[in-house]
């Protein structure tokens, strides 16, 4: 019986490149039980590679590996390309805190930090504000074919637009042109004039009528007045005196104020407390304690900051509603708390209503008037159109579609009042005691005992209470 003899082996080692062309792996098939085994020279594997269209990044090393003790039907990383160096697009480093918080801290005690509230950044003429990284462009790199590998696109920035700054003349670095609130939007910075006091509001500075932010690192003494287009922000005590701000107001040592002092913000209000003043805002209404006040407020009045957050007293009007930890006390002082659209604004919208009604009807008469004059001018005498009194129906009719323009514009803000009171609630997270009325448009309950963790809804018939068992909400 003749010797058995193994046949040739008839197989080739096997390349594949990753799809990134990045990497190339070999395998070498294992032979059959009736093949030799294999014998590659690293020679063959780099002619197997090269057949392959690997021609760069061959690892030598692991090749004569492979060729004096193959691994079989395994896949061995051969060769690696060289990555490209990526580069980096050109970016902005600001020099100015946007770290801002309305939220002020709780102490150990429970109670608020107003002071902790971080409201605005302030810069002076003269500071960096901005520097500019350009682009770093990266290097191409090669894949295991030979091929470069390109990096990632990169990207300069446009300048930075707004006002109140310039850019040098390398265009990499900014400097603010004035002292002022600096505000960071959308890749635009706006540098705006304040009007800032490193002391006390008093007499000796006089009242204070301002176009922008006015910052008092100090309080706001007797008898002084304060007026802003911008935000105010007052850290020391508030007296007996006026404030108004055409936008927010934050007064963070609080209020203690008198039978003159009326507090006006057309955006929010917030204050650590406020005894004894006239409060409206067109915004929200946020305190730690309300004691004894006249609030007006078209959005919210919040007190929920802390552990003894409370509104104790007074009257305290918010369209959109009320939350409150505490509303009263245990002495039955009397709180009155009304919610919803008041009595005096839904006058005052059926009053715009009539008014726009009435002065339609008549830019409608004058309009026929006027047209009266120009059918007779067109048919008989030219010089009807400059009569005297067609003219002044002419200065009538524009007068009065002006002031239709301004009606219509209050008429959509009492409308929108309107809509936003229509969810409103009284929401007491704690306590609310004996003394306290709560009204919401035409109804109103008053407290004959202390309640715990209550909402004040309105219905058809009343005013109905909830059994709050949600937590005091992020504010």
């Amino acid at each position: 019986m003749a010797d058995f003899q193994l046949k040739p082996y008839s197989k080739t080692p096997i390349v594949h490149v990753d799809p990134k062309g990045m990497f190339a792996n070999m395998t070498i098939p294992s032979p059959g039980a009736d093949e030799q085994k294999p014998r590659f020279s690293a020679d063959d594997l780099k002619l197997a590679l090269s057949r392959g269209g690997v021609v760069y990044g061959i690892d030598e090393a692991m090749v004569s590996a492979l060729a004096d003790d193959p691994m079989y039907d395994t896949e061995v990383i051969v060769a690696a390309g060289k990555p490209p160096v990526e580069g980096e697009n050109g970016y902005y480093e600001y020099h100015f805190s946007q770290d801002f918080s309305k939220k002020p801290t709780i102490r150990p005690d429970g109670s608020a930090d107003f002071l902790s509230i971080k409201l605005i950044e302030v810069v002076h003429e003269g500071d960096l504000i901005a520097t500019y990284h350009p682009a770093v462009f990266g290097e191409p790199g090669t894949s295991v074919r030979g091929a470069d590998v390109k990096p990632k696109l990169v990207r300069d920035m446009p300048p930075l637009a707004g006002r109140g700054f310039h850019r040098d003349d390398n265009g990499l670095e900014y400097y603010a042109d004035i002292d002022g609130k600096i505000v960071l939007t959308n890749n635009r910075i706006t540098i705006s004039p304040v009007y800032e006091i490193e002391h006390d509001a008093d007499m000796t500075v006089g009242n204070i009528e301002f176009k922008g932010d006015v910052i008092i690192h100090g309080g706001v003494k007797h008898g002084v007045r304060i007026h802003a287009t911008g935000t105010v922000t007052i850290d020391g005590l508030v007296e007996n005196c006026q404030v108004h701000a055409g936008k927010n107001l934050f007064m963070l040592s609080g209020v203690k104020g008198g039978e003159r002092t009326v507090i006006h913000s057309d955006g929010d209000i917030t204050a650590e407390f406020i005894e004894y003043a006239c409060i409206s805002c067109k915004g929200d209404l946020r305190a730690d304690v309300l004691f004894n006040c006249t609030v007006n407020c078209d959005g919210r009045v919040i007190t929920t900051s802390g552990k003894h957050s409370a509104i104790i007293g007074g009257s305290v009007s918010a369209v959109e509603g009320v939350s409150a930890l505490i509303l009263g006390n245990k002495f039955g002082t009397v709180t009155r708390v009304t919610v919803g659209m008041d009595h005096e604004r839904m006058q005052e919208m059926a009053g715009v209503i009539d008014k726009i009604r009435n002065l339609e009807d008549n830019i409608y008469k004058i309009k026929k008037g006027i047209d009266d004059f120009d059918k007779i001018a067109s048919e008989k005498n030219p010089d009807y159109k400059n009569d005297p009194r067609r003219m002044q129906l002419l200065r009538v009719k524009i007068r009065d579609e002006a002031v239709v323009s301004q009606d219509r514009i209050r008429l959509e803000e009492l409308q929108s009042l309107v809509e936003k009171g229509r969810k409103a609630t009284v929401k007491v997270y704690d306590t609310v005691y004996a003394g306290v009325s709560v009204k919401n448009t035409d109804r109103m309950v008053t407290m004959s005992d202390y309640q715990k963790h209550v909402e004040f809804v309105k219905t058809e018939t009343g005013i109905r209470l909830d059994v709050l068992d949600e937590p005091i909400p992020e504010e």
